[in-house]
């Protein structure tokens, strides 16, 4: 081995290598860490521990969170709003699709 002068730069340079060093290591121990326990909690019958959420059930009145879809769609409907465009009342329900063609049509 050669000797190497003692300069600060060779000193910042190893300072940082340690550093970097030792967060790699511990960021690979946390990981390995948790990968192991996630393992352990999910041994035996993988499809037993999967969580049912019951709002994605076909047939479900309920939306994801939690609302009824039927209260929401007929409040939807019923409600009108005005098209700043062209001033006409549109159904809350069509608006996207109004607005949409609306302005296509004023860019021609």
């Amino acid at each position: 081995m050669t000797e190497q002068a003692i300069t600060f730069q060779v000193v910042a340079e190893s300072v940082l290598k340690d550093i970097v060093d030792n967060i790699v290591r511990q960021q690979t121990l946390a990981t390995f860490a948790n990968h192991v326990s996630i393992q352990q909690q999910t041994k035996g019958n993988h499809e037993s521990n999967v969580p049912v959420i019951s709002n994605f059930e076909i047939g479900s009145t309920k939306d994801i969170f939690g609302q009824d879809k039927t209260k929401l769609k007929t409040s939807e409907a019923s409600r009108y709003f005005s098209c700043e465009n062209c001033g006409r009342k549109i159904a809350g329900g069509r608006f996207a699709q109004h607005v949409n063609k609306c302005l296509e049509r004023r860019r021609r």
